[in-house]
C-alpha cells in the first residue's frame, strides 16, 4: 500500500464517521445536555462497555501523543486530541497523518 492510499483511507474513515454521526445521531439528540449525554453513555451494560472502550482508547491515544511529543518531537499532536471531541475515529487518523511527515519508521 502506498502512503497516498494509506492517507486516503484514514481520511475516508474519519469522514465516514462524521457523516454517519451527522446522519444517524444528530437528528436523535435534540435538546441534549452534557449531563443527559453522560447519563445516556452509561445507562445500559452495552453502552457502559462501548463508552468505557472509547474513553480508554482516547486516553491511550492521548498518552501516545504526549509520549511522542517528548521522545520524537512530534509537533501539532494536540490537534488530534482536540478532534477527539468529535470522536476517536477522527482523532486517531488525524494523529497518524500528522505524525507521518515527522517520524520515519525503521
Amino acid at each position: 500500500m502506498t502512503e497516498r492510499t494509506f492517507k486516503a483511507g484514514l481520511i475516508g474513515i474519519a469522514a465516514l464517521f462524521i457523516v454517519l454521526f451527522v446522519v444517524i445521531l444528530a437528528p436523535e439528540v435534540k435538546d441534549l445536555t452534557l449531563g443527559k449525554a453522560i447519563d445516556d453513555m452509561f445507562n445500559t451494560p452495552v453502552n457502559q462497555g462501548v463508552s468505557t472502550d472509547i474513553l480508554l482508547t482516547y486516553a491511550a491515544l492521548a498518552l501516545w501523543v504526549v509520549y511522542e511529543a517528548v521522545t520524537k518531537k512530534v509537533r501539532r499532536g494536540w490537534i488530534a486530541l482536540v478532534l477527539g471531541a468529535v470522536g476517536v475515529a477522527v482523532a486517531l487518523p488525524a494523529y497518524l497523518i500528522i505524525r507521518m511527515g515527522q517520524v520515519k519508521e525503521g
